[in-house]
């Protein structure tokens, strides 16, 4: 694929420093790598409403005891998140990076009065990053998202889930190309595929989950597409026979989309773990029978808003908006009355 011509996924290089569980359903997973394990119950997702669904227009999300992070980028006076660590006014994120805009122009704005808005004019990141001190072994994370009606396509869209054990981050590079042991880092990111044009393939590219795992197949991380595919194709073995395949998603430009992750990190020990996506509200892609870490300590302590460019062929411009991270599954926006 095209995208391994770009080199070490620059986005580990942004700079961090400067339950839902419905009725079970009877899916047996494979087992671990070397030994089989007893079968596994695999919980049934939530699709459609979530908890958003009490709180129209995310009006007091926050406040809901499953909520760990909410921001509509409603409090920011300032035209650009605040680099660095650098305390702003209405600024929920502990740091940034590049110029993640607030604009307030109706057409940008998904929920509200402002949103952001990153473009690339030449290569480089922008970010914003939210730390948690305790970290979770579950975490829900869902966005709004809007691509440019001329966007090209990118390297790195999207956002990320992150798992860091004390100095491993992704400022220093020291999740950069690592393959994780279980104790040092995961990597966990909801993007698209740059397209390829001899392909005829259309911007802004096919979503799939890319993620540093334990059994990575190369130092980059995999590539999980919802159909099953796997880069490397070797690890399409992991998922098990048991694997639910679903379309392809290459989603329209010029259109505000929800976007919702989930990263559930396995148990140490068993091949349990898991990683899901919606979009408005549908079941994406679910990749089942992973391991992340071998020890419990190692949990979920970062969220990070990112666009990487390795290339420019014409400007990039995206907008972010209505973001929450919450332990249980969180859903679409409900509509104001």
């Amino acid at each position: 694929m095209e995208r391994q011509k770009n080199g070490p996924c620059a986005f580990l290089l942004i700079g961090l420093g400067v339950a839902f569980c419905g009725s079970f359903c009877l899916v047996v997973l494979a087992g671990a790598s070397n030994e089989r394990e007893a079968p596994i119950m695999l919980p049934v997702l939530p699709e459609g409403n979530g908890l958003a669904a009490k709180y129209p227009g995310d009006q007091g999300i926050e406040a809901d005891p499953a909520v760990v992070f909410a921001d509509g980028f409603e409090d920011i006076e300032d035209a650009v998140i605040a680099p660095g660590v650098e305390k702003q006014k209405g600024k929920k994120w502990d740091s940034a990076l590049g110029t993640p805009l607030i604009v307030r122009e109706s057409e940008h704005v998904h929920g509200g009065r402002q949103a952001v808005e990153i473009t690339h004019r030449q290569p480089g990141n922008h970010n914003a990053i939210k730390d948690f001190k305790d970290g979770f072994d579950t975490l829900y994370l869902r966005y709004y998202m809007k691509y440019a009606k001329d966007y090209p396509g990118c390297h790195h869209t999207g956002m990320c889930i992150f798992a860091g054990a004390p100095g491993v981050t992704l400022a220093t590079g020291s999740a950069t190309g690592v393959v994780p042991d279980g104790r040092n880092h995961y990597v966990v990111l909801l993007d698209t595929v740059p397209p390829r044009r001899r392909l005829s393939e259309r911007p802004p590219g096919k979503i799939n989950v890319y993620c540093y795992h334990m059994d990575q197949g190369r130092i980059w991380g995999d590539l999980f597409f919802p159909t099953g595919e796997v880069v490397p194709p070797e690890n399409k073995r992991l998922f098990a026979e048991n694997f639910v395949p679903r379309p392809d998603l290459n989603l329209d430009l010029d259109r505000w989309y929800c976007y919702e992750l989930m990263v559930a990190a396995n148990t140490p020990g068993r091949r349990d773990g898991r990683v899901a996506f919606w979009i408005d509200g549908k079941l994406g892609g679910d990749f089942p029978n992973l391991r992340f870490r071998e020890v419990e300590a190692l949990k979920i302590n970062h969220i990070v808003l990112l666009a990487h460019s390795s290339s420019v062929p014409s400007v990039q411009t995206m907008w972010y908006d209505d973001i929450v991270a919450a332990t249980s599954y969180i859903g679409p926006q409900a509509a104001t009355k």
